[in-house]
């Protein structure tokens, strides 16, 4: 067994740095091992006590969560849902885009969150609510005479006589919720999607929601019957910074806040999770009566020197373990007098403690601090990794957020004349946008509709020829991958009669692309907030634009491809094309993947750097990994010292680059 200075060396940094932030609870699990349960202790109890206040009286309250950057709101928030999830229902709720759409936007994100499988479970937060409800509870004969969904519907409509917007449709959305053949239909009418008549048929409803005041009464109507089955519903707005400190954007919040208790809904923990800074710029003395529905006001203090030592010692402990001999000092190599170095006053903040544990441990592997530049791609790959396991459909998002993520790359990456909402007065005016082709200096405007519903898709055709005729564009792109429905529709015909040759052109994204979009806005969200953390840095959303230009992370995007904006293969018809073949190769993904390790790490045994590789990729095996390092050695990128008999035995460290250049 090796002492504690050798397994450092050779093992990954235990301070990893991309587990220095957190975002959505639903996208990332904590581990139990690394929480210390004394920071924030006090605050969380406090919080607890609300929501169970809330599950025993129905009253509604409201909960603002301050803290300084750094603090750990979101991490606090994940904390919350894990220790009470089987108390009530969590609905994570982000930055929104457009203050015409909030409600729509925190139902949808209400009931994305509900659909979500909490820990232990093996159904969603949804079902398992659903399930608990009387109405399923009842196998009497009449039931199985008149049919489950009549019973169920008539049971709920009894139970509420009145109060329940649109009841009939409601329930029946409930009932076929139930349903796994009809889940996902009944989830998107919730939602707000803009179904299709023939799904709209299948759920028994009338018509899709459409309205800030559909979104509103729906999500009323989700907390009375929550309350029957005592879940509270935990709303928690988080890294929402960007959104309030746009014009307008702290009021909007509150405002629906102050809905929310004027309109009695009931059953609700409103959390408004914000920093410190944010509040204390936005908020002013014409907000004083929506300041007042604020219930109560928890603050995130900084911690103290035992629980950042703390911190440590758990990130240790498992290489600690297996050292021999043993350690003197629970945080050994590693000293309480470099804490206190680093924090004024004798406090600090939870990430500030995680950095300062990777500088001194990258200091020991002698190969200094890790560059920000070189600690992006490994962001962005965790990020994108959990971007693709929750983004399953292109539909997740709405078409309105997806223009509105196009419009936010398009813009980061330097094209002209950026425009969200191109298609003034027009019900898809916040489907739209408008930029300036930065090769052709042609005049661009899109339209992107993924509604369901075919009188949508055909009055989208509608406004796409008024500025066809209008000629205001040079040309005009269509962005869907719904169907389009039947050659004989008149949105149909519409389409072919646009689309179908120069100079306007449709693209079909894949979901590929999607998740490009969803990741570098959940990025852009999180450097806002000062929740995003590369490297020691903690970029702002000027930093993050040059650090995803200089990386090229997009370069694989095939949306972008299409439209021109990035160099590649498109398709003449506008419809997406698969990457170079040459880009697929195993040995080019695992050669990337094993320079991004080395770049962030300066050091790592081989062995626990081919196992990581093995265990990333499928289908490859030791010689296919031993390939590309002997590659990158001749390359003079790495250099692989040790015994030479035996890889497993060596170690690799990265050739700086100016001895690299000298060689």
């Amino acid at each position: 067994m090796a002492d504690i200075i050798t397994l450092l060396k050779q093992n990954y940094n235990p301070f990893d740095l991309t587990t220095a932030r957190s975002g959505n609870f639903w996208l990332e699990q904590q581990s139990a091992n690394l929480t210390v349960e004394s920071i924030h202790q006090e605050q969380l109890r406090k919080i607890i006590q609300v929501i169970e206040e809330v599950q025993l009286n129905q009253i509604t309250r409201t909960i603002l969560l301050k803290g300084d950057l750094a603090s750990g709101k979101s991490y606090f928030l994940g904390r919350l849902k894990k220790q009470v999830n089987q108390k009530a229902l969590f609905a994570y709720i982000g930055s929104w885009s457009n203050n015409d759409y909030i409600w729509r936007h925190i139902l949808r994100q209400t009931v994305d969150s509900l659909m979500q499988t909490p820990e232990n479970e093996s159904q969603s937060q949804f079902l398992l609510w659903l399930n608990s409800l009387s109405a399923f509870q009842d196998k009497s004969l009449i039931k199985r005479i008149l049919g489950e969904k009549t019973i169920f519907v008539q049971n709920f409509k009894s139970s509420y006589p009145t109060g329940i917007y649109q009841s009939k449709n409601f329930f029946s959305a409930l009932y076929h919720a139930t349903q796994p053949e009809d889940y996902i239909i009944a989830c998107d009418w919730l939602r707000g999607e803009d179904l299709d008549t023939s799904d709209l048929n299948r759920l028994g409803v009338r018509k899709s929601l459409s309205s800030e005041e559909d979104a509103k009464n729906i999500l009323m109507n989700l907390g009375r019957v929550s309350a029957q089955a005592q879940y509270p519903i935990v709303l928690c707005f988080d890294q929402v910074d960007q959104a309030c400190l746009k014009e307008d954007g702290l009021p909007a919040l509150l405002g629906v806040n102050t809905t929310i208790h004027n309109e009695k809904l009931k059953n609700f923990v409103v959390i408004l999770s914000l920093i410190q800074s944010t509040w204390e710029n936005k908020v002013s003395k014409q907000l004083l009566a929506d300041r007042d529905r604020i219930d109560r006001t928890v603050q995130l203090d900084k911690i103290t020197i035992d629980q950042a030592e703390e911190i440590w010692q758990k990130r240790l402990r498992p290489l600690h373990e297996q050292a021999n001999p043993k350690p003197n000092s629970d945080i050994y190599p590693l000293t309480r007098d470099q804490l206190k170095k680093q924090a004024l006053g004798g406090r600090t903040v939870p990430r500030a403690v995680i950095q300062l544990g990777h500088k001194l441990v990258q200091q020991l592997k002698g190969h200094g601090e890790i560059k920000t530049d070189d600690s992006f791609a490994l962001v962005w790959d965790k990020e994108f990794k959990k971007t693709q396991a929750k983004v399953e459909r292109i539909r997740q998002q709405s078409s309105s957020e997806l223009a509105q993520y196009l419009a936010d790359i398009l813009e980061m990456l330097g094209v002209p004349n950026v425009a969200y909402k191109y298609l003034e007065g027009s019900k898809y005016l916040n489907y739209s946008l408008s930029f300036t082709h930065p090769q052709t200096s042609e005049k661009i405007g899109v339209l992107w509709n993924e509604d369901p519903n075919m009188r949508s898709f055909f009055y989208s055709m509608s406004a796409c020829e008024k500025v066809v005729k209008a000629g205001d564009c040079d040309r005009l792109i269509f962005i869907r991958h719904e169907p389009f429905g039947s050659k004989k529709n008149k949105g149909y015909k519409l389409f072919e009669k646009l689309f179908t040759s120069n100079p306007h052109r449709h693209i079909c994204p894949h979901l590929d692309s999607i998740h490009y979009l969803v990741t570098y806005h959940r990025l852009l969200n999180a450097a806002t907030s000062g929740e995003l953390v590369v490297g020691y840095d903690s970029p702002n959303p000027g930093r993050l634009k040059e650090l995803v230009k200089q990386s090229g992370v997009l370069e694989q995007c095939q949306l972008l491809k299409n439209l021109g904006i990035l160099d590649g293969s498109a398709d003449p018809s506008g419809t997406s094309t698969k990457p170079d073949p040459s880009l697929d190769k195993k040995d080019v993904k695992v050669r990337e993947f094993l320079m991004k390790q080395i770049k962030s790490q300066g050091l790592l045994g081989a062995e626990v750097l081919i196992n990581s590789t093995l265990a990333e990729f499928d289908g490859i095996d030791l010689k296919d990994v031993v390939k590309e390092l002997k590659a990158l050695e001749r390359e003079n990128y790495i250099r692989m010292i040790g015994d030479k008999k035996n890889i497993k035995d060596q170690s690799v460290f990265r050739v700086p680059e100016d001895q690299r250049q000298a060689s």
